[in-house]
């Protein structure tokens, strides 16, 4: 087996594990009032401590992709232990780094969707990772929140199939130079 092979078969069987622990990659909370874990395959939210039936639906389809995303994985990783050529998958490469855009995603919210709504203009930080104060007025009175936005220590573990693709990549591309 060639070192892009070894590379690629790493980078599949570290994916599998990934895409098949079902904890979150993100956790985000407004003041314990609005709390959510999310990763690209389970979503959980609760508003005032009670599951939101929203998110439960849409983890039917979260799952969905999930077995699509595994039968994809364990396909090609059967396909390199054979020896035939597989396709490079790279969904697990780059679903941890589009995954920034999740604070990016509530900026929009609050700024433009929110702001929308009440009449009034919210100005919610570009990105929060950490803990941020937030603070706002409706209607003559100030609201003051406390944001947490950070990810969880499996998000830091899904790079390990980044860096596994792209060496792959690189790999594979010098080999094929020579």
């Amino acid at each position: 087996m060639r070192t892009t092979d070894r590379v690629l078969l790493s980078y599949y069987v570290s994916s599998i594990l990934i895409a098949f622990i079902p904890l979150p990659w993100w956790y985000y909370s407004v003041g314990g009032i609005f709390v959510v874990y999310d990763s690209p395959f389970q979503i959980s939210a609760s508003l005032l401590g009670s599951n939101l039936i929203l998110a439960q639906l849409l983890n039917l389809f979260l799952n969905a992709f999930r077995i699509y995303v595994g039968i994809n994985l364990v396909y090609n990783c059967l396909m390199l232990v054979k020896g035939r050529q597989a396709a490079k998958y790279s969904t697990m490469a780059w679903l941890p780094v589009f995954y920034i855009l999740d604070p990016l995603l509530i900026y929009v919210v609050f700024n433009y969707v929110v702001s929308s709504v009440t009449g009034d203009t919210f100005r919610y930080p570009l990105l929060i990772i950490g803990v941020e104060n937030f603070v706002t007025s409706y209607n003559n009175v100030n609201i003051d929140m406390l944001i947490f936005s950070y990810p969880t220590l499996l998000y830091w573990f899904t790079f390990i199939p980044t860096i596994l693709y792209i060496t792959a990549l690189v790999t594979g591309t010098k080999s094929s130079k020579s």
